[in-house]
């Protein structure tokens, strides 16, 4: 169940374009979270076509290079704060 704004957990990157979003769903045991996973999901909004984020393009060939680079970024950005990436375990 997501939190009480309706949220899954998730980590994301942003540019003027783009939004990429990971939700990982796992309260990773922090108090006061729900411990209810399920399988993560990723979401690509074309903000500039697609302002109120209605049409998730993650896997519209047309954006698979831009899935590439942002998703590289979104990496580089995790390593330099030190932030791990989530990885499912199929739980």
């Amino acid at each position: 169940m997501p939190d009480e704004n309706g949220v899954y957990a998730h980590y994301g990157i942003r540019t003027d374009q783009y939004k990429l979003i990971y939700y990982y769903a796992d309260a990773l045991g922090t108090n006061g979270s729900v411990d209810e996973p399920k399988v993560p999901e990723w979401e690509l909004f074309d903000l500039k076509k697609d302002p109120q984020e209605m049409i998730n393009v993650y896997n519209d060939p047309d954006y698979e290079h831009i899935v590439e680079v942002m998703e590289k970024e979104l990496h580089r950005l995790q390593e330099e704060v030190r932030d791990e990436r989530f990885i499912y375990e199929g739980k």
